[in-house]
């Protein structure tokens, strides 16, 4: 059995979520509590207090790249990984891309903007509850904002930030046009990952008003949500 210790809000756990789903390996999820992990107290899973993780019968795996490589390398059936070296190159690059690139902004537009905050808050309570709402408010915005301002996409100015959303989701989109998946015939690291991002990004009210407008994303995580979906337990099997 694999235990997911897990921030259920974070795009990585999405991500994993996705991967575990998709393949039907039966799971359970476990939410981490944020001050305790700073404490320490999940040390044994992860010593740096960064999830997700996984524990397989005593394996530990934590960042969301290496569980997925994990994952392929243990559970051979349905891969994420292409058969191509090409196709997984590319699919490498996509998924560095949105956990490197997408992040930032979701970071951004989701937690240091006030009016997108609010709409996400009940969510994270979940992982801190030592804290009110109010001071966990406070606590992102200020927190999300140092960050991404050190970042970078954070000292740019807001029309700024969203005409590269558009950019971002019009690749996205094109990359999607006349086919369903973003490399090869299949679902692979590429799709979940930037599929766990766009999750988080649709959180800003910005980055709904362009999803509308593409046809192509829309239709991608229809395909993908019913193929992998997030849900917190495996809901098939392939075996």
């Amino acid at each position: 059995m694999i235990i997911l210790y897990q921030f259920a809000t974070s795009p990585f756990t999405e991500k994993v979520r996705r991967a575990l789903n998709y393949k039907g390996i039966a799971f359970e999820a476990h939410d981490v509590d944020r001050a305790k992990a700073a404490a320490g107290a999940y040390s044994r899973v992860s010593k740096v207090g960064k999830f997700p993780a996984i524990d397989h019968d005593g394996t530990i795996v934590q960042d969301s790249t290496d569980i997925l490589e994990y994952l392929d390398t243990t559970f051979k059936d349905r891969p994420l990984a292409p058969q191509s070296i090409r196709d997984r190159a590319l699919a490498a690059i996509i998924e560095d891309w949105a956990d490197e690139s997408l992040y930032f902004y979701e970071i951004t537009v989701r937690l240091a903007w006030a009016h997108n905050l609010d709409r996400a808050l009940d969510e994270f309570a979940v992982s801190f509850p030592h804290l009110s709402r109010d001071d966990l408010r406070t606590y992102f915005l200020d927190a999300a904002g140092k960050l991404t301002a050190a970042q970078g996409v954070g000292r740019k100015d807001h029309p700024t930030i969203v005409r590269d959303l558009e950019r971002h989701f019009g690749a996205l989109d094109n990359l999607l046009e006349d086919q369903p998946w973003l490399v090869g015939d299949t679902i692979s690291s590429a799709d979940i990952s930037a599929a766990a991002q766009v999750s988080a990004l649709l959180y800003a009210e910005e980055a709904r008003a362009i999803v509308e407008r593409c046809a192509n994303i829309r239709a991608w995580r229809e395909r993908l949500d019913a193929l992998a979906p997030i849900s917190r337990k495996a809901e098939q099997s392939h075996e």
